[in-house]
Formats: structure tokens, C-alpha cells, sequence
């Protein structure tokens, strides 16, 4: 979203920020005005907090704010949600994660990259403590007002330092260019010894590639399991995209068994119609006599003598054959003889 010169005049000069606090100054403003301001806030992590009347921010207010006043623009919440940049995930899927999980009371638990905290708050429910880390603003703003996480870390998870607490880590990281692979393995840095990791994934990794290789050996090594999720499971999150669900523990269990990785099913394609020769050979016939004609007009011009105003003599010119002296003749190819 381009933020237009009014919302920009009121972040620049009608704002005044204390660390995670920004209040905004001066006369009471117009209703549909604030409306776009307290959007552009929300979308970078301020929420407003009646108790303060200040919109909180779970990082500094300023340098939530820079960027949008450097840029000038914004990606919003309803934008975010509009273009597919997000996909929460929905009540079964989490369900099943949990339950793969099994969660105790008393467990701690992570959730990177949480969205606005779907997975943490069942985690919670089943009784477990859950730290988050998410790296966008708003989304963590969002977060940060459920109240289910112990504490929130806002920023990318591939750069936040590996610490082995948690018995459980159980996530939905995105999916692109392979970075579902990379967060996993990296939250399974995360795990106590005989800790668990339960996540939602592309169904890409079920797939033999080279790309998939070395995660896929790595589910092997450890003892994991993988399971198909239902076909159109996130259709009420705006995506079709096939997932599955990945378990991985710490260390290999004693009693693991080999890994079953799922198979789509693809449905056949038809058997593609073939052209009647007939008509091919038309079709050749139309394209040759079309190349003549080209070839004949370059003929032509190539025949023209080149003549200049500086000088009226005409120039040297190749001779050339007629037009179709010494050519083939395709007439009456595929002709009855």
C-alpha cells in the first residue's frame, strides 16, 4: 500500500514515540483518517492499548516505523492476507499436530515463525509453556495480544541462536524455495535430547530429489514419521497446496521403524489425439508456399538497383535468376499421381 501525503504528515508530525510506545499528538482526528493510520500502525506491530492510550509495539516504535517512512509504503494485514503471503493454519491441521506432539502439562515448547499464534495456543491448551518467534510486526502484535506465549522473539528465526531447551517444537514455516526444509532443520537444534519436533510441511520433501535428498535422510536417520495431510485442508486459508506432517525426534528411538513416505496420486493424463496426417501435410504445403513467397519478395528487392542523390548512375547489381528459375516446385506434393 502507498501511503498518501495526509497519513504521512501525521507519522511524521504527529507522532511521539517512548521506546515501545507511540502516541499520536495534536487535535482530534478525522475519523476515516485515523481509520488508515491505526491500519499502517498495525500492519508494522502497533496495537492500541486503552490502559496506555498509546499504540504498544512489541519492538521499538521507531524503527518499527522507519522503513514506512523511508519507503513511503506498506504491506498491511489485508493486504498480506489477500495476496496469499500467509496461510494460518487451520483447526484440524493444528489439532493433528498437537496429538502427533503429545504434549504434556508442564512441557516447554517452541513455535517459530508463528503467524499469529495457532499452534501456540492449542500447545498451550494442552498444557505446555510456549515461546514464539516471529518476524513480522504485526503478526507478532497480533501474537503478543492472545497472551499464550511465555515470551515473544520478533525476529527471523534462521538468525536466532540455537538454544537446546524445549521438549517440543512444533511449527508451520513457509513453504518457499525450500525454506520449510531449512527452518526444520534448524528448529531441531532447538530440542532437548529427547525432545520431539512435529511440522506442518510442503509435500515436496515427500518427493525423491536431489533437493530432498539430504532432509529426507535425515527424517530416515532420526526415526520420523510422515503423514499425508487431507487434500484441500488449508482451501479455507486461501491455498490448495498438498502438505504433509513431519515428526522428527531428537535422537533415533530404540523401537523406530523405517520411514513410509506417502504417495500422491496423480490421475492419468489422456492419450493425446493425433492430427490427421491429411491435414498436417495442409498445414506443410501452406508454410512452404509461404516461404516462397518471402523468398521470392527478398528476390526482388535484392534485383532493385540502389540509387543515391549524390549519385545518379545506377549501381552495380548482382544479377539474379527469375523469381522461381532453378527452384523446387512443391506444387502437387501429396497429390494422387
Amino acid at each position: 500500500m502507498k501511503l498518501t501525503d495526509d497519513i504521512l504528515t501525521v507519522l511524521r508530525d504527529r507522532t511521539d514515540i517512548d521506546g515501545t510506545h507511540l502516541v499520536l499528538t495534536g487535535p482530534r482526528m478525522d475519523p476515516k483518517l485515523y481509520q488508515r493510520v491505526n491500519e499502517i500502525l498495525e500492519a508494522v506491530g502497533g496495537q492500541w492499548t486503552t490502559s496506555v492510550q498509546a499504540h504498544v509495539f512489541p519492538v521499538d516504535a521507531a524503527q518499527a516505523l522507519a522503513p514506512v517512512l523511508e519507503t513511503g509504503q506498506v504491506v498491511t494485514l489485508r493486504e498480506k492476507r489477500q495476496h496469499a503471503q500467509y496461510f494460518p493454519t487451520p483447526a484440524a491441521v493444528v489439532q493433528r499436530v498437537v496429538d502427533l506432539a503429545a504434549i504434556e502439562p508442564g512441557m516447554e515448547a517452541l513455535e517459530p515463525s508463528a503467524g499469529s499464534g495457532a499452534i501456540a495456543a492449542a500447545a498451550t491448551a494442552a498444557g505446555a509453556v510456549v515461546d514464539c518467534i516471529e518476524q513480522d510486526p504485526g503478526y507478532a502484535a497480533v501474537l503478543n495480544n492472545t497472551g499464550v506465549a511465555r515470551t515473544l522473539t520478533v525476529a527471523d528465526f534462521l538468525a536466532v541462536p540455537a538454544e537446546p531447551r524445549y521438549d517440543r517444537v512444533v511449527m508451520n514455516p513457509p513453504f518457499t524455495k525450500g525454506a520449510d526444509m531449512q527452518h526444520v532443520e534448524h528448529a531441531l537444534r532447538f530440542l532437548k535430547p529427547d525432545g520431539l519436533l512435529v511440522s506442518v510441511m510442503s509435500w515436496t520433501v515427500a518427493e525423491h530429489t536431489r533437493k530432498t535428498a539430504k532432509f529426507r535422510a535425515l527424517v530416515e536417520a532420526r526415526g520420523g514419521t510422515v503423514e499425508a495431510v487431507a487434500a484441500g485442508a488449508f482451501k479455507e486459508s486461501g491455498t490448495d497446496v498438498p502438505t504433509v506432517i513431519v515428526a522428527i525426534p531428537a535422537v533415533r528411538p530404540a523401537d523406530a521403524r523405517p520411514v513410509v513416505w506417502p504417495e500422491r496420486e496423480v490421475p492419468e493424463k489422456p492419450e493425446p489425439e493425433f492430427q490427421n496426417p491429411m491435414e498436417i501435410l495442409d498445414e506443410i504445403r501452406a508454410n512452404l508456399r509461404d516461404a516462397i513467397a518471402e523468398f521470392d519478395a527478398l528476390a526482388e528487392l535484392l534485383a532493385t538497383p540502389v540509387r543515391t542523390a549524390a549519385d545518379k548512375h545506377a549501381a552495380d547489381v548482382l544479377e539474379l535468376p527469375e523469381p522461381r528459375q532453378g527452384q523446387l516446385s512443391f506444387d502437387g506434393i501429396g497429390e494422387a499421381s
